[in-house]
């Protein structure tokens, strides 16, 4: 999915340019399960909503969640 980057550097990174990686390393599945909507729903979503969504969830996961899905995200 991804390009070489570590989880440290993402964690490091702003939540906009997170979310911004993440759209252009990740599939519209890995999107839509972060974002904790369907697939299809996720699809529907304009870019700026879907990327809200996104920043929505992230805020909302413990570290160890957000940490789990950045470690899918680089190890991919």
């Amino acid at each position: 999915m991804s390009q070489d980057i570590s989880i440290w550097t993402l964690k490091k990174m702003p939540l906009q340019q997170v979310i911004q990686y993440i759209e252009r390393n990740s599939t519209p599945d890995y999107r839509a399960r972060m974002a904790k909507i369907s697939k299809t729903d996720y699809e529907r979503l304009p870019a700026a909503q879907a990327q809200d969504k996104l920043a929505a969830a992230i805020s909302n996961m413990s570290e160890e969640e957000y940490t789990d899905y950045l470690l899918e995200l680089v190890d991919e």
